[in-house]
């Protein structure tokens, strides 16, 4: 049995990704942190995920996961670390707190993580974060999550050399807009102008995302790389 670790797994893109590697034959620890967002996972077969419940906006919150996967004595071949927050507040609103929570989510908990289960992750593995085209591009509307998103490129860049003696891959994916619940609340002429932005001139999906991560996890010869998936955003 090949084991897996995605966050944020319950939703959107992790959800996608959990389910595309159970039908490659993981187990998956699923990580999530909304009793609503586990709705989804009801048409899975319960002998083949495990549920883990915890907030990464308070960086202890890491230890619950670890402390879980670790005490069922397996070894991960694959970790994605998908789950993410943002802040939309105006700069001159954003205090230390909001601040703090962004950082929490997307890149001190990642970084936890990776450290505290390096021992379980089998050599030949591969660890692979979620980044955004938000990390390349940059936004001051959402200026907080794109700092943050090009900490998560960096990080996994970062990390490479750390497990290179075990070989374990670490990669990361700079998705741009895609259609899931995060864009639902937009507006129709802000969907449009995104999209105007966009060569292909729409939102990539999920499942778009999903073929990037196993490309990642498949090709044993990607390691610190950033695939930026964005269908062409900002090419004018």
């Amino acid at each position: 049995m090949k084991y897996a670790l995605v966050t944020g797994a319950t939703t959107g893109m992790g959800l996608a990704i959990a389910k595309e590697l159970i039908s490659k034959g993981y187990f998956v620890y699923m990580h999530y942190i909304e009793e609503l967002s586990i709705v989804d996972t009801v048409t899975l077969a319960p002998d083949i995920y495990k549920l883990i419940e915890t907030d990464f906006s308070y960086p202890e919150s890491a230890d619950i996961l670890v402390r879980q996967i670790i005490e069922d004595g397996v070894k991960l071949d694959c970790v994605v670390l998908n789950a993410g927050t943002t802040c939309r507040k105006d700069f001159g609103e954003i205090n230390y707190d909001d601040w703090n929570a962004v950082m929490n989510v997307n890149v001190n908990s990642p970084f936890l993580i990776c450290q505290s289960l390096a021992p379980v992750i089998k050599d030949f593995g591969s660890i692979i974060f979620i980044g955004s085209s938000m990390g390349i591009h940059p936004h001051a509307s959402v200026s907080v999550y794109s700092v943050s998103k090009a900490a998560t490129h960096m990080l996994a860049k970062s990390l490479v050399k750390h497990f290179a003696d075990r070989k374990i891959r670490v990669n990361a994916v700079a998705p741009g807009f895609i259609d899931t619940q995060w864009q639902k609340d937009k507006p129709q002429w802000h969907i449009e102008k995104i999209e105007s932005k966009i060569a292909l001139g729409r939102f990539g999906t999920p499942e778009e995302i999903v073929d990037a991560c196993m490309f990642l996890l498949n090709n044993t010869y990607m390691n610190g790389s950033v695939l930026q998936i964005d269908g062409g955003y900002d090419f004018e």
